[in-house]
């Protein structure tokens, strides 16, 4: 079975400081903030700062995560990226016509979802522009075969995927 697959959304890589990260190329490469509402949005209980970075056609998505989350609040990949790898690409991102299909595919292949977290789209998109039945995104640990995770999630909009996400 093939997966249908968006283009690429952003590379996420992990780093201590998001807003350094983003001076850094900003100042080397002149590379600008992008999807600043979208990633206010991915802030949440386990990641102190997100920031889209646009650098050539690429959006890097710098996650600065919570270092302290209780254990009880559940597992926390960013933060054990970090201690145990440093710095670094954690994920590459896309969106799949069907995660249900693509999940199978893919642990078939011997990559096992990671985690799976629902996002409230209905805050960034407005309701009336959501699918009600939006699946969990998944990360899937893919990187002991080619080198990277895969975070994939299906088109939460009733229409086509926004176009600020494609084109940032």
């Amino acid at each position: 079975m093939t997966v249908e697959v968006s283009p690429l959304i952003h590379i996420e890589i992990v780093v201590r400081n998001a807003e350094k990260a983003y001076e850094f190329l900003h100042k080397v490469f002149g590379a600008e903030k992008t999807q600043e509402d979208f990633a206010d949005f991915l802030s949440s209980y386990a990641v102190n700062k997100v920031v889209h970075v646009k650098l050539g056609n690429v959006v890097l998505q710098f996650i600065e995560p919570v270092m302290d989350v209780p254990p009880e609040m559940g597992p926390n990949l960013w933060v054990d990226h970090l201690k145990e790898k440093g710095p670094g690409v954690h994920n590459l991102t896309f969106v799949v016509k069907n995660i249900k299909e693509a999940k199978k595919a893919l642990e078939k292949e011997g990559a096992k979802v990671l985690l799976e977290f629902a996002l409230d789209w209905d805050k960034l998109l407005g309701a009336k522009n959501v699918r009600p039945d939006v699946p969990p995104v998944a990360m899937v640990g893919s990187e002991e075969i080619v080198g990277f995770r895969l975070e994939l999630g299906e088109n939460p909009s009733k229409g086509k995927l926004p176009e600020w996400l494609l084109n940032p």
